[in-house]
């Protein structure tokens, strides 16, 4: 006790001789007494903390967003307003000589117009004010913008720049200032069909060459580079955690669904046992082509029965053009059939199906994806390690572009299993990744949770988070920790007790992911925004209003839950993002 009292711990010998404090509780007591004297110092020597209050920081962020939005809204105004200002005015007469001259005559023409380079060569500073952007291929650069008269543009941006050779992207480079090229290079890269294979026949999907694109060649110049690695697209990460896994390191920020198990999200494996691949004639799968316009042709009927808004949008995808154009004959005898199917693929809706192979789907995209993977034994039960484009270099990247298309969910439709896939017999990475997502694919809704939502080593990021869990689960509440499964995780969620694999409510707590968003935007609007439209209803709890009012903030959260219970959606609802 002279010890202690020495060091300055007179209050608490003297809390254990009145018997307030047992002496095994001696260090607690000490411990906790001295967190909280340290506490309180930090807090007094900071105003933002000591200032802090939830109401005032709430109103601000609330603020904050409504600015933001008004700025993006009213920033998309002023550039269309000034842009509107320089068109020059239609009325009255132009000589005939002046660029407005020029272009009036050729409007008022109802044939023998100039050729479209002429015209832009004789209104190269007419254009520029008409058309500060012009969206055009390479080709289109090439073939419409002399480079000796018209004036460079400003700033020329590639997009899926990994599909454009460097010969054809150096011409438009060279028409402007500045450059940005956009890609992804763990998708297609350009490639160069050969029109006839040897022997005279019509070549195949597998008959081409892989070029280096624009894209490559920056990466290997080493020109400064910004990795965009937020995912929008996916409703449901199972969508997009194959892919993030083995083609990005786990680098892309996905967003976890509020709904954990669903029939209408995630990935579907549907067997088509029968079916065989005619590998000596037509390169296709009879079988599994009928399976999969059976299926889109009854999706497509009982979409039309619901309102524009609740329908849902369909592509198909094969491996290979044999069977793309298999399923494409199907669909037109469906057609010809049920005439009203016709205004699923014409161009009526904002989304018409389509069927696409591998080569030419990247940049599509659609709520629901069908997968064909046709290969399988043939007739005589010879199953080869052959799966056309995929086998070859780089065939993973073909894999990636054909799994991520999809928004709500792909259905893959496959005669064989992963096991039918020997690794033994195939060095081929492509193969290797098809066995395995073929895996992932029919383990259903067990591996998707698995892999997609909960993390059964999860553990908390602070003894914040440990309490507020601790404080739920004394209350008979169902709570799941980090539900995601990349850098975007909701720290705590509470479990539907009436709807399996649905949670109520997200709970965040102002811990590592909040602090480390880069930017006010990305922390308190871009990222509540994306989960609040996949269905999250979102409470925020702030360490310094529990470690103050632990019993009120307590009974805010509660009465969070029980709002979120009686605001619950239809059962069969399902969120439009």
């Amino acid at each position: 006790r002279g010890q202690a009292e020495g060091a300055g711990l007179s209050p608490l010998t003297a809390a254990v001789q009145a018997g307030q404090v047992a002496p095994a509780q001696v260090r607690d007591a000490f411990e906790r007494s001295y967190l909280e004297g340290w506490r309180n110092a930090v807090v007094d020597a900071s105003p933002v903390l000591r200032e802090f209050t939830r109401a005032e920081h709430e109103r601000r962020v609330t603020r904050f967003r409504e600015l933001d939005k008004a700025l993006i809204e009213t920033s998309a105004q002023l550039v269309r307003a000034r842009l509107a200002a320089s068109v020059p005015a239609r009325a009255g007469r132009f000589a005939q000589a002046s660029e407005s001259g020029i272009l009036n005559r050729q409007l008022e023409l109802q044939r023998r117009h100039m050729p479209i380079r002429k015209l832009f060569r004789q209104i190269p500073n007419l254009l520029p004010r008409l058309k500060p952007c012009l969206l055009m291929s390479p080709l289109s650069v090439a073939q419409y913008l002399d480079p000796k008269t018209f004036p460079p543009f400003d700033l020329v941006i590639f997009d899926e720049a990994s599909q454009i050779p460097v010969w054809d992207a150096i011409g438009a480079i060279a028409r402007g200032r500045h450059a940005i090229v956009v890609g992804d290079s763990k998708q297609l890269p350009p490639t160069r069909f050969f029109a006839r294979g040897d022997d005279g026949e019509a070549a195949d999907a597998e008959d081409f060459e892989e070029l280096e694109s624009i894209l490559d060649e920056c990466n290997a110049a080493g020109l400064p580079s910004l990795g965009l690695t937020w995912h929008y697209r996916s409703q449901h990460e199972s969508l997009i955690t194959f892919s993030n896994y083995h083609y990005y390191d786990n680098r892309l920020l996905t967003f976890p669904s509020a709904v954990a198990e669903h029939p209408q999200l995630g990935v579907t494996f549907r067997p088509v046992p029968d079916g065989v691949y005619d590998r000596s004639k037509s390169r296709s799968n009879l079988r599994e082509a009928e399976a999969i316009v059976a299926h889109l042709v009854a999706a497509l009927r009982a979409s039309l029965e619901r309102p524009p808004r609740e329908r849902e949008s369909f592509g198909v995808v094969t491996f290979s053009s044999a069977q793309q154009t298999l399923i494409k004959n199907l669909l037109d005898a469906a057609c010809v059939e049920d005439p009203e199917l016709l205004a699923c693929f014409d161009g009526t809706q904002p989304e018409p199906v389509f069927v696409k192979n591998l080569e030419n789907v990247q940049g599509d995209e659609r709520d629901v994806i069908l997968f064909s993977i046709c290969y399988a034994p043939d007739a005589g039960g010879h199953m080869a390690m052959s799966f056309g484009p995929v086998n070859r270099d780089g065939g993973e990247r073909r894999l990636n572009v054909a799994i991520t298309r999809a928004r709500k969910r792909v259905e893959v439709f496959s005669t064989i299993r992963a096991d039918a896939i020997s690794l033994s017999k195939t060095r081929s990475v492509g193969v290797a990744h098809l066995k395995t997502f073929l895996d992932y694919a029919e383990r259903g809704p067990r591996a998707i949770a698995e892999a997609t939502t909960l993390d059964p080593d999860a553990d908390f990021e602070s003894p914040f988070e440990r309490e507020v869990y601790r404080a739920l689960t004394r209350r008979g509440h169902d709570v799941a920790l980090q539900v995601g499964c990349s850098g975007t995780r909701i720290d705590l969620a509470v479990r539907d007790p009436e709807r399996p694999g649905r949670f109520l409510l997200g709970i965040e707590c102002d811990g590592a992911s909040y602090r480390s968003s880069a930017t006010a935007r990305d922390r308190d609007r871009l990222r509540q925004g994306v989960l609040e439209s996949l269905g999250w209803t979102l409470h925020r709890i702030w360490s310094s209003d529990w470690w103050r009012t632990p019993d009120q903030e307590l009974a805010r959260l509660e009465a969070a839950i029980a709002a979120a219970a009686r605001a619950r959606p239809p059962a069969a609802e399902l969120p439009h993002a």
